[in-house]
């Protein structure tokens, strides 16, 4: 098998999924164990690491002296939303665009997936139905040390210094929390973390997030005529009381939402958590004053009842940084173009260690993966797109 692929399967073996829940860094000790795979895989290939307190691997490759060094980062951790234990990756060679039976009852198609169609005849990933994949974002892995044993093996292709940066925790939005910039050691990075092949990102969502608690008053239902307000109904009437049309399955580019997380609810009291998201900070503003409005209007309607509202903020779109570092677009441009290939600027719909990076110093648009659907059963990977970003790396890194 392609080393390159056999990494990528050998890497999405290890579970690693992190812990929300958690207050340990990282949140789960086994992610460790995926680090220390990637300090051996770097070790081979002649390339000294550093795995420091806090779970990140930090290593470097020389490259021509006087050239901007250049980062790149991939996250060792997998979603929650799905198991990532004992993952047993499928091989479809030459996909003919029909049916793919993953196994334990579940397949897919291009009927319900359209990316599919994209890729008949290509060779894909799947998993075998049970689990996440875990190509978000063990497929960035893969790539990053592709292209580091390019170099390694071509010693006659020069090229910038690169500096690597392998982060737990992305997917609890905690990988940039002890991101050390002069370790890394990079003018401009990119994260290698995203999916189709010519989608480029340099805007993330701001972001903010809700939590509110809502104050019932608890009643023997036999007795509770006149007396009772169920904390349940007052969830309801807040979660009604904000714009339906702003709730993320009917949003989609530059629209923002507002979405309900998690909402755990009895007779005396309801606890609910939004997430908040808009590339405009301005109207970022507006919906946070909807949930005020929203309060206002479920405390109205219920006399008597309390409720506490804390809005705070999360994250910040990074264009606002990366428009400072014109060169870390350019390198994009010209990479694809001299490929044959043309980049789609699109905005992350979404949150991304690049946006934490960004503003700690280090512009860091996000470069795709080649892998779909992620975060559940159906997370696949083609082969074809992998090694296309693959060469669009090395290109970008190459010394001009």
């Amino acid at each position: 098998m392609d080393k390159d692929i056999q990494r990528f399967i050998d890497y999405v073996k290890i579970d690693t999924q992190s812990d929300d829940q958690s207050f340990t860094v990282p949140s789960t000790a086994k992610q460790l164990n995926l680090s220390r795979k990637l300090q051996a895989d770097l070790k081979e290939l002649g390339i000294d690491s550093e795995l420091d307190e806090f779970g990140c691997v930090y290593a470097r490759l020389d490259g021509e002296k006087g050239l901007d060094p250049i980062g790149l980062n991939s996250h060792v951790d997998t979603a929650l939303e799905c198991s990532g234990e004992n993952v047993k990756p499928k091989i479809i060679e030459n996909y003919d665009g029909g049916r793919i039976e993953l196994g334990h009852g579940y397949s897919m198609s291009p009927a319900e997936f359209p990316t599919l169609g994209d890729h008949i005849g290509d060779t894909l990933i799947t998993t075998s139905g049970d689990t996440l994949l875990g190509a978000d974002d063990k497929a960035g892995l893969a790539i990053i040390m592709a292209v580091l044993d390019h170099y390694v093996s071509h010693p006659e292709e020069k090229h910038h210094p690169i500096c690597v940066l392998f982060t737990p925790d992305e997917e609890i939005g905690r990988g940039p929390d002890h991101f050390n910039p002069e370790k890394f050691g990079a003018k401009y990075a990119y994260t290698v973390d995203g999916g189709v092949y010519d989608e480029i990102a340099c805007k993330t969502f701001n972001a903010a997030h809700a939590d509110v608690i809502l104050h019932g008053i608890s009643i023997h239902p036999g007795e509770a005529k006149g007396k009772m307000v169920n904390a349940s109904d007052l969830a309801f009437a807040f979660d009604h009381a904000l714009p339906a049309e702003k709730r993320p399955q009917f949003t989609e580019g530059y629209e923002g939402f507002n979405h309900l997380v998690s909402l755990t609810s009895g007779v005396d009291e309801a606890k609910m958590h939004y997430i908040i998201r808009n590339h405009d900070r301005a109207k970022l503003e507006e919906q946070k004053e909807e949930f005020r409005k929203a309060r206002e209007a479920v405390l109205k309607a219920y006399p008597g009842v309390t409720i506490d509202l804390s809005i705070g903020d999360d994250y910040r779109n990074m264009k606002e940084v990366i428009d400072t570092c014109p060169e870390c677009v350019e390198k994009v441009c010209k990479a694809y173009e001299k490929l044959g290939f043309k980049p789609i600027w699109k905005p992350i719909r979404g949150g991304t260690d690049g946006a934490g990076f960004s503003f700690k110093g280090v512009p860091t648009p996000n470069l795709p993966t080649g892998s779909f659907n992620h975060h559940g059963r159906f997370e696949y990977l083609s082969v074809t797109e992998f090694k296309r970003i693959k060469a669009i790396v090395i290109e970008m890194l190459r010394a001009e």
